[in-house]
């Protein structure tokens, strides 16, 4: 693949131990069902660090779709808490004891403007980009869009133009594309306008969800490649089922079972000597070389992510 980088492969550096960017600590999250509460996230502990990229990987019904929205304070968990790097410090600070940056807790809150810290800080890119895209956008204005909203630029600005046109060229959507609207996009280039829109605002942390699910392979490749030029200026966390996708992107892998982490260790460790049955239920799903016992990583999917619960989109 053309540009990707492997696992193996550092991120932004500035000469110091990386700090927390995120930190959850026992979460737990459950849906009511007719058949009773359902517990989808179980003590879930986790530690996201400056330049580096994650994979989440498990099963469909894992978690991981759960942990991702409570992460992105779409939902508030049932117990458990989660910090971020703060702007300023000055709210019930948490101090990482690598680099004593303060971190602040993070509370779902639907009043407009309550979280508009967090959104600077934590930028998503959806599982269905084209359908999250505004249909009466073009690329370049949808792009726009977040800068105006978290007020870093005024509407209809040269500088949030520029960066628009800079986020979407470094992602490999040419100035032909950024007069284009949704309906005029393929899949790939939905997807790779999605994480220009992520990058705009310049966010410590990104968070990807099935980014290349549905993708046939060329597109796929653009987008893999999109990501991994994504990473070269941000914390990278990804929700795949794809191990190729984890291969090239996350230097780290954290399998989520039962609502639960049961191995967080090094992409290529997981890939090579999985401890946990999840882990290596997945691995087993990678086509081999038939002299090798060794997986390959590819395009073959493993089982979806999606959660099984009506409260998930």
């Amino acid at each position: 693949m053309t540009g990707a980088m492997t696992g193996t492969e550092a991120g932004p550096t500035n000469g110091r131990v990386p700090g927390l960017v995120l930190s959850a600590r026992g979460l737990v999250h459950r849906y009511r069902t007719p058949a009773g509460l359902r517990t989808v996230l179980d003590g879930v502990d986790l530690d996201v660090r400056e330049g580096e990229s994650l994979a989440l990987l498990g099963r469909s019904g894992a978690g991981k779709s759960t942990l991702l929205r409570v992460l992105l304070a779409l939902e508030a968990p049932d117990a458990g808490t989660v910090s971020a790097l703060s702007p300023d410090g000055a709210v019930d600070p948490v101090h990482d004891a690598v680099e004593g940056a303060a971190l602040r807790p993070v509370r779902p809150h639907w009043r407009s403007g309550a979280l508009r810290w967090y959104r600077r800080l934590v930028q998503h890119v959806p599982q269905d980009s084209a359908a999250s895209l505004d249909p009466r956008l073009t690329a370049l204005q949808a792009v726009e869009q977040p800068l105006v909203r978290l007020g870093l630029h005024r509407a209809g600005s040269s500088a949030a133009r520029e960066r628009a046109a800079e986020c979407l060229e470094d992602v490999g959507v040419g100035a032909v594309l950024h007069g284009h609207r949704p309906r005029q996009l393929s899949g790939g280039q939905a997807q790779r306008v999605a994480i220009a829109r992520a990058l705009a605002p310049r966010p410590a942390l990104v968070l990807a969800d099935e980014p290349v699910s549905g993708l046939d392979a060329p597109l796929r490749a653009h987008v893999l490649d999109a990501l991994a030029r994504a990473r070269r200026t941000t914390t990278l966390v990804v929700v795949s089922h794809d191990l190729a996708a984890v291969a090239a992107l996350c230097e780290r892998t954290a399998v989520v079972h039962a609502g639960r982490l049961v191995e967080d260790r090094l992409t290529r460790d997981v890939l090579t000597d999985p401890r946990h049955e999840a882990a290596r239920e997945l691995v087993d799903a990678l086509p081999r070389l038939p002299s090798s016992s060794a997986p390959l990583p590819s395009s073959a999917p493993l089982p979806s992510s999606r959660e099984d619960s009506p409260h998930l989109t």
